[in-house]
């Protein structure tokens, strides 16, 4: 059982209603570790999206989560988010009225009225109010000051601490599906099915089918995800 320095992290998540991942380089491991949390932050009602300037192709098709993985990046874009449940809306459309651009969200017959605080608005420019980097942000091109606005979180299996972290879980030849696997309960995110066989699926490609860069805690991360995979 590995025990990492959280106390942080969980302050930042409790006051926490958007997060951004941000995915510097493409690989099983990473992805599917990032989409893992995404999916564990929306569960607990946090709006949440992953950032990876790499396109995913049909290696990743198993993996859950991929509609909340974006490969666009714009700071520029204006971003309104409703904090009201998909079900309950009807269509979502748009007019123009003297020049102004309207956006119409028209719910179902008999669902609650969208209220004014359940709508935040926002640009890429405006950071999330919590925000992970999975591994070196250099490598996020021209993007990579991203990381200098906002509360970041440096998530990384090589020791470099980096001065614009808030936090950092840095665990050293682990791949990010070993850390995440043991991290996310330590955070409060219980492992669901489909989150934890994202991070089954990218601990057995990260570890060849567990057969190299192994320790007993690569194994015990293995059957966690596992267990949790038969709720």
């Amino acid at each position: 059982m590995k025990n990492y320095n959280v106390s942080e992290i969980k302050n930042l998540l409790a006051t926490a209603k958007t997060a951004l991942i941000a995915v510097p380089q493409l690989n099983i491991d990473s992805i599917g570790s990032a989409l893992a949390l995404a999916l564990l932050l929306k569960k607990s009602n946090i709006s949440t999206k992953v950032y990876c300037p790499q396109k995913t192709d049909a290696n990743y098709t198993k993996l859950s989560g991929l509609e909340l993985l974006t490969d666009n990046y714009n700071s520029n874009d204006l971003i309104v988010t409703l904090d009201y449940p998909l079900d309950q809306i009807e269509k979502v459309t748009y007019n123009q009225d003297n020049g102004k651009l309207n956006l119409v969200v028209q719910t179902k017959s008999g669902a609650q009225k969208v209220a004014e605080n359940q709508i935040l608005i926002s640009n890429q420019a405006s950071i999330a109010d919590i925000n992970f980097c999975f591994g070196d942000e250099a490598l996020l091109g021209s993007n990579s000051n991203m990381v200098t606005n906002g509360n970041w979180i440096n998530i990384s299996p090589i020791n470099v601490e980096k001065s614009w972290a808030k936090a950092s879980v840095i665990d050293q030849d682990a791949p990010f599906s070993e850390i995440l696997s043991f991290l996310l309960p330590m955070i409060g995110l219980e492992l669901t099915p489909d989150s934890a066989k994202n991070l089954l699926i990218a601990l057995r490609v990260a570890t060849q089918s567990f057969s190299i860069n192994v320790s007993p805690e690569t194994f015990e991360a293995g059957a966690n995800c596992l267990r949790a995979t038969q709720v």
